[in-house]
């Protein structure tokens, strides 16, 4: 026969194979005899590629009747289908699952005539298949799709992952007909692995994987066995295992402890994380290849619904938890306060301020007061997990604030008991970097629901309690809330003021102008602002601080967000001016799991270019949440929206930090150029600033230019743009319309 001749009759890619039959029947050496253009084209593809120059020496073409694993990896279930077609004389229809390259392929192999007793000859065909449900629709055998769907009927019907899987591995176990089936998932980061779901059969005596010690480094190695090219492992007879005591010598070692004959095993992966392993031991290997079919499809349904679960699971722990020491963060104290309150059980809110902290920062530098952090939550955590007839949460606020809930007591003593033992956690020194210290905190305290009916009201009242006794700078650290306490009742009249702004969506903004230095409008900042109920304005100096102090910047900054994006694309659209439009992010407001869906979602809405949307964050962000900022800040400039760094040298100004984040713009504050015009030392230090950013490649903004002078120097040291009253003061929406249609 023309085997060259014949695979061209064929338009999918497909290779001639040659398989020799060894004296004993099994197999031989297998063969790329030739191919059709398509599947020689393919082989060409790797030959060109880095990693088989290497290999190959430098050879870029195909040579006939060479051995396979020349042009491919070695791969032991392609060399079954080889098997079964050429020498068994059995068309074989199967496919294959690559997860890193996301492919289906339809398998095929058809026997072909023309070969020796010794050497028999097969085609090999792969085709592209679009996803799972096609192959499902097509797949080779009734009775392997009917598996795959009731495993994945299973898989969907139960409450929970571990009753879903519970109940999937053991319908596994009887497709298989296996003496055992186990799904175990893998933690890279902890270097450990859990069992998830196991099923035995009942006079089973094979040796559980968790009776191995070390067993994380053998499920490890799996992963290079399996590699890119193939997307499982079979162990069916003697032959395979000696090639696994070849290849993997540890893993063949507790194999034969555990008394293990057979195993099919499948990666669970999602994209390029591996997510676990499935397996079938000592399984029905009359019915390999259906087996191997039903587990290709069932895995890939398992694999997305354990990555879904474990996306929840860490979106939720992102949500609730603080990513310094672990405690649960604001929301899920909220929540926890919420849930009791909910139950109508009397309990207490202890607010906690750490005192002097900040000199510890200034001193010792940041990452020894992050130090401080963790050993007092350390020590308070272990508390509530021995907490002495009380029921004890602890939670990281902000900062250096933490909130303490104590539920469970009987009398006021007790209650008081359960606090002092907070207290007293601080009374041992702690050693940071060599020194010392000695860290006190004030405690303030209110209950539920003598003293306050909502959760608000009571964290507010036990911070009102912890500053009063804050304030008094005595030997005791405990205070219990009261009506006599006196709090600025200016605060909580602004704190009123704001919540009724945002209910009644009465936050607004007006738009400072930004200039080049040739005085050319380069856009505006859109600058939060508030009416007081007889129309007089009330200063953003007084409540952008209470809104922050109170949780309620986030609000405010989406609806200024909201306004004031609505109102640039139509000024846009109607002047068709190229103008930047900054908003100014909160720290909180930053960190909001929300954020970027919030911004993609403004986008959208008005039609604004991402190039033309500038976000603006505090220096601080780069310190207090770098990790998080940075991931932040990446899939903002992902979208292709400009970064400022605002209020720049007034924080911890770092290069290293700066160069992590890549940002566009940096913004000088301006209680640095009030001084530019005092002394040469003040220019000459926001001269260096300007460089600095110009290093970086950042342009350079100066905000608060008032005078002349001011602004004569700023262009003498290299300043790129500038904002201030002295070409701008914050205008109303219609008054910044004014301008820009005045320029067109």
């Amino acid at each position: 026969m023309d085997f060259q001749k014949f695979a061209e009759t064929i338009s999918s890619p497909t290779g001639i194979i040659s398989v020799e039959k060894l004296p004993d029947g099994s197999c031989g050496d297998i063969r790329i005899v030739t191919g059709n253009r398509s599947y020689l084209k393919m082989i060409e593809m790797r030959l060109r590629s880095d990693a088989y120059q290497m290999q190959t020496g430098g050879e870029t073409s195909f040579v006939p009747h060479s051995l396979y694993d020349k042009y491919f990896p070695k791969n032991r279930n392609f060399e079954e289908i080889c098997f079964r077609a050429a020498v068994q004389e059995t068309p074989v229809h199967t496919y294959v699952y690559l997860d890193t390259l996301d492919i289906w392929f339809d398998i095929y192999a058809i026997p072909l005539k023309g070969g020796t007793e010794t050497i028999r000859y097969c085609t090999y065909t792969a085709v592209v298949s679009k996803d799972a449900e096609n192959v499902l629709s097509t797949a080779a055998m009734a009775q392997t799709s009917n598996d795959v769907l009731q495993t994945c009927i299973r898989l969907h019907g139960a409450d929970n992952l571990s009753d879903a899987m519970a109940g999937v591995i053991s319908e596994i176990r009887r497709i298989c007909k296996a003496e055992c089936c186990t799904v175990l998932l893998m933690n890279e980061a902890e270097q450990n692995f859990s069992i998830l779901a196991t099923d035995f059969a009942e006079d089973s005596k094979i040796k559980r994987v968790t009776q191995f010690e070390g067993y994380y480094h053998i499920a490890a190695s799996w992963a290079d066995m399996i590699g890119g090219e193939t997307d499982c492992i079979i162990i069916k007879d003697q032959k395979d295992m000696e090639y696994i005591s070849r290849i993997n010598n540890p893993w063949y070692q507790t194999l034969v402890e555990a008394g293990v004959r057979s195993v099919v095993l499948f990666p669970l992966r999602q994209g390029d994380e591996v997510l676990g392993y499935i397996w079938a031991t000592n399984f029905d290997t009359n019915e390999t290849m259906r087996i191997k079919e039903t587990l290709e499809l069932t895995t890939f349904f398992i694999s997305s619904h354990i990555a879904r679960y474990k996306v929840l699971q860490r979106l939720q722990h992102m949500s609730y938890t603080d990513a310094l020491t672990g405690l649960p963060n604001r929301f899920a104290c909220t929540e926890y306060i919420g849930a009791l309150i909910r139950e109508k059980k009397r309990f207490t809110a202890v607010s906690i301020d750490l005192n002097h902290f900040k000199s510890i920062n200034d001193s010792l530098g940041l990452d020894a007061g992050n130090q401080v952090l963790i050993e007092i939550s350390e020590r308070w955590k272990a508390l509530t997990a021995d907490s002495c007839g009380t029921k004890d949460y602890i939670a990281r606020i902000d900062g250096d604030e933490f909130l303490l809930v104590i539920s469970g007591y009987d009398t006021d003593q007790a209650l008081l008991d359960a606090i002092i033992r907070y207290v007293e956690a601080l009374s041992h020194h702690l050693t940071v970097e060599g020194c010392d210290l000695y860290v006190r905190a004030s405690f303030g305290y209110a209950e539920y629901p003598t003293d306050a009916g909502t959760a608000d009201a009571l964290i507010s009242h036990a911070n009102a309690a912890m500053n009063e006794i804050k304030k008094a700078n005595s030997s005791d650290h405990i205070l219990r809330f009261t009506a006599e306490i006196l709090r600025d009742e200016h605060t909580l009249e602004i704190e009123s003021k704001i919540r009724s702004a945002l209910a009644n969506s009465t936050v607004f903004f007006h738009l400072q102008p930004q200039y080049n230095m040739a005085h050319e409008l380069r856009g505006f900042e859109a600058l939060a602002r508030m009416k007081d109920s007889d129309g007089s304005m009330i200063p953003p100096g007084e409540f952008v601080p209470i809104a922050e102090k109170v949780g309620l910047i986030d609000k405010v900054d989406s609806m200024v967000f909201r306004k004031a994006t609505t109102f640039f694309s139509r000024v846009i659209r109607k002047t068709n001016r190229s103008l930047t439009l900054s908003l100014n992010a909160s720290v909180r407001h930053l960190m909001n799991n929300g954020f970027i869906e919030e911004i993609r979602a403004l986008l959208d809405k008005t039609g604004i270019a991402p190039e033309q949307l500038e976000i603006e964050i505090t220096e601080s962000v780069l310190i207090d949440s770098a990790d998080k900022a940075l991931q932040c800040i990446n899939e903002l400039k992902h979208m292709g929206i400009k970064l400022a760094i605002d209020d720049f040298g007034t924080g911890y100004s770092s290069l290293s930090y700066l160069n992590k984040f890549p940002a566009d713009l940096l913004k000088i504050d301006k209680s640095f150029i009030d001084k530019i015009t005092t002394n040469e030392r003040s220019k000459q230090y926001v001269a260096a600033m300007i460089s600095m950013g110009h290093i970086m490649g950042l342009d350079v903004i100066s905000e608060g230019v008032e005078e002349p002078e001011q602004l004569e120097a700023l262009r003498s040291i290299g300043c790129d743009l500038v904002q201030g009253f002295i070409w701008g003061r914050p205008l109303s929406a219609e008054d910044a319309e004014k301008l820009v249609t005045d320029l067109s």
